[in-house]
């Protein structure tokens, strides 16, 4: 129980769920236990909102084929995620206005469009005058509601004079279900 996080073993300790039987010199947990278990552990995972009603279902006594079903599509939607860096390249003269463009289609974005999962700009510390957007998209349609958005094509035709370089690199997520703390 030690190397479960407080919240989880808090939570078991109250559930009254940690009982064992002994059977071939092995603890094995009860079935009431195991539910327990898998309740906690599927809240303290990332993305734990999507999971924790499939995992209740199933501590509940549900069928565990349609908990796998569930789980199954949730990694299905994030494989079809869009990850892309864009690297755009602005005259220095124009950074500031660029920057204004940038920010506004941004927060915009992600306040007002539910695909867009993830978009967070940079600046090199080097070349400030060289951004990176980290976007993450649901998939390809959330991409391509966002590209015909009005605010997006009001930074795209508000920078596109100052943009000396565009770099769209689709990138695959290495671990797909991370999520911002």
């Amino acid at each position: 129980m030690k190397n479960l996080p407080e919240t989880a073993s808090g939570a078991w300790a109250r559930s009254g769920a940690l009982h064992f039987s002994r059977t071939s010199s092995r603890n094995i947990l009860t079935k009431s236990a195991l539910a327990m278990f898998l309740v906690c552990a599927a809240s303290l995972l990332p993305g734990a909102e999507g999971n924790a009603a499939a995992t209740s279902r199933v501590a509940a006594g549900e069928n565990r084929t349609q908990f796998q079903k569930e789980n199954f599509s949730m990694d299905q939607q994030l494989q079809k995620r869009i990850v892309r860096l864009s690297i755009v390249t602005v005259d220095p003269a124009h950074l500031e206005s660029y920057r204004k463009f940038a920010a506004e289609c941004g927060k915009r974005s992600m306040a007002e469009e539910p695909g867009v999962i993830f978009m967070y700009s940079m600046a090199d510390r080097k070349q400030p005058n060289k951004i990176s957007i980290l976007e993450i998209y649901a998939d390809q349609a959330a991409y391509e509601r966002h590209i015909q958005s009005a605010h997006f094509q009001k930074y795209k035709q508000g920078t596109l004079a100052w943009v000396r370089k565009l770099e769209l690199l689709d990138q695959t997520a290495l671990i797909p279900e991370m999520r911002m703390k």
